[in-house]
């Protein structure tokens, strides 16, 4: 449906608001406006949406239209089709006036409201929204779900973790969100945010106990498992590292390439090496992220030689081919090559290698945005846990 089309259909509406407004019967002020002047109004208002002005359409429907106990749905609808087409100080205007109405009903005062505070969230006036938000919340109504929603979205962008966790656990309380797998996903990191902030100021019990609340929203979030692995890490406890970084790779297999050095360094720590080189080789089969053939391949370097690892490396490639993995081979391969044929090999490395870094290695599953680094909320579209590693084209 076009514009045109949703504006003459508003106009419809406006005009059945009016005139519910005008033929029930209800006491009217003696300065209402007489029906030719409304009238009018209205086909102005449509010769504006004609002429593909919807903007001025609107300001003529609203100055048409009363505000009484008809017409109050309607022009919550107006408000938010300002706000949608960025009219958002209008919007504001319009919210207001109808929250000024003497004697508003007490569910359209709460659903205005709500619209202002959206209203002032997109204007980013939080501190205002948060107010209405928080009155609304203390009524104790139907709208306070509504408003808990609002206020998780002001206190993220606000950073303010502690108030994100409180209002999240209220929505999840409500049968209607316990199941609601973003919402928890957010929870999480919000408390992987705070442990994050304990970690930097060296304080591992209450990191420890922000990422045991993380895995009571969702114990399958990657970054609270990362956070705890390196915790036990950096306390000695590498068997119970490995054990987090192993459920990482059993709950979100596309994670490898971030769980293969701290793995090298907790086998290393504990001396077994053959151990971390049979996981590899176990999981190798099924794992599409080239990054387990190259630690393999400097497992097998270290263990038996650089001619083991090429011919790991040529039985690998010749199955799967792999950029990557060429580009690795050619590393090992140029100092046993002909002198005649070196240069252009290195050539040909350096412009594999420089194809290889100018490509996106993670992407958002919900907006398709690329980058080259890991964000756990998209910074595009502001979701969390919808970033992943691309896999290699011929290994996907």
């Amino acid at each position: 449906m076009d514009s045109i089309a949703i504006y003459v259909l508003l106009l419809l509406a406006i005009i059945a608001g009016w005139a519910l407004g005008r033929f029930t019967f209800v006491p009217r002020r003696l300065n209402t406006r007489s029906s030719n002047d409304i009238f009018a109004d209205y086909f102005v208002g449509l010769n504006y949406l004609l002429n593909d002005e919807p903007d001025e359409a609107i300001d003529t429907f609203i100055k048409a239209l009363e505000i009484n106990s008809e017409t109050i749905e309607t022009h919550l609808a107006l408000g938010a089709l300002l706000r949608r087409r960025g009219k958002v100080d209008k919007a504001i205007q319009v919210h207001q006036a109808l929250l000024a109405r003497p004697g508003l009903d007490h569910q359209f005062s709460e659903s205005t409201r709500l619209q202002l505070a959206i209203d002032y969230i997109s204007a980013g006036l939080l501190d205002r929204a948060e107010r209405l938000l928080n009155d609304v919340l203390d009524e104790g109504g139907v709208g306070k779900w509504d408003a808990l929603k609002h206020l998780v979205t002001i206190y993220q962008t606000e950073k303010d973790w502690d108030k994100a966790i409180q209002c999240s656990a209220a929505l999840l309380s409500n049968a209607s969100f316990k199941k609601d797998d973003e919402l928890r996903a957010a929870a999480a990191h919000y408390c992987c945010e705070l442990a994050e902030e304990w970690l930097r100021e060296n304080q591992q019990k209450k990191a420890r106990e922000q990422i045991k609340k993380a895995f009571a929203f969702d114990r399958k979030n990657v970054r609270a498992s990362l956070l705890l692995a390196k915790i036990e890490q950096s306390a000695g406890n590498y068997k119970a590292a490995i054990k987090e970084l192993t459920r990482i790779r059993n709950n979100n297999p596309e994670f490898i390439s971030k769980l293969l050095g701290p793995l090298a360094e907790c086998y290393e720590q504990l001396q077994n090496m053959p151990e971390y080189e049979k996981l590899l080789t176990n999981i190798l089969p099924d794992e599409p992220d080239v990054s387990v053939v190259l630690a393999l391949s400097d497992l097998v370097t270290r263990r038996s030689g650089e001619e083991a690892a090429i011919e790991f490396l040529n039985d690998y490639l010749t199955r799967k081919p792999s950029l990557t993995g060429l580009v690795e081979l050619l590393r090992l391969q140029i100092e046993k090559t002909d002198p005649n044929l070196k240069s252009n090999l290195n050539l040909l490395q350096q412009m594999i290698d420089k194809l290889l870094r100018r490509k996106s290695t993670y992407q958002c599953h919900h907006c398709g945005y690329e980058t080259k680094n890991l964000y756990w909320m998209c910074p595009s579209c502001q979701k969390w846990d919808k970033i992943k590693p691309i896999p290699e084209a011929g290994n996907s």
